[in-house]
């Protein structure tokens, strides 16, 4: 079964974010991974700086089970993960649209990816797509939100 968010300590993951208002930078980092039985529990630390603005640093904890991924409250993408998978996190809701997807970002090309794909309530607000590389995790978003669509990609990843 192919992993699309691993939690391991020490894995750092960098991305760029684009909107109209200009660019920004993302940066992720798992600080520690607990398991119990087939669940895992990883603390990690994320770092924005959006164009010349001070960098701003929050930590959050990111859950792995049988149930799926979640970040805090927030549904990454659930269990089973096959095409047509659905789940609600208000506004948005998600499916799981493909497991074959090609994605190209300036980290490189990634092939096998879920695509998970989304309606922003229930389209009137917009919609988008994350991509999830095997082995990797996140690898790119696009979103089309109404007010304030924006690019996410990978720069980079250690670990």
């Amino acid at each position: 079964m192919l992993d699309f968010f691993p939690l391991v300590k020490g894995a750092r993951r960098e991305y760029v974010k684009e909107n109209s208002q200009g660019t920004g930078s993302c940066k992720t980092k798992v600080l520690e991974v607990s398991t119990d039985g087939a669940a895992a529990t990883a603390k990690c630390r994320r770092t924005v700086k959006w164009m010349n603005e001070t960098e701003t640093v929050c930590e959050f904890t990111v859950t792995k089970d049988a149930h799926g991924v979640r970040e805090g409250n927030d549904i990454e993408f659930n269990q089973p993960v096959q095409v047509g998978t659905e789940w609600i996190s208000p506004p948005r809701r998600f499916w799981i649209k493909s497991l074959d997807a090609s994605v190209e970002t300036p980290a490189g090309k990634f092939t096998n990816c879920l695509r998970v794909a989304y309606l922003i309530a229930e389209g009137d607000g917009g919609s988008g797509e994350r991509c999830y590389a095997p082995g990797v995790g996140l690898v790119k978003i696009i979103e089309n939100d109404e007010a304030e669509p924006f690019t996410q990609q990978l720069v980079r990843k250690v670990g």
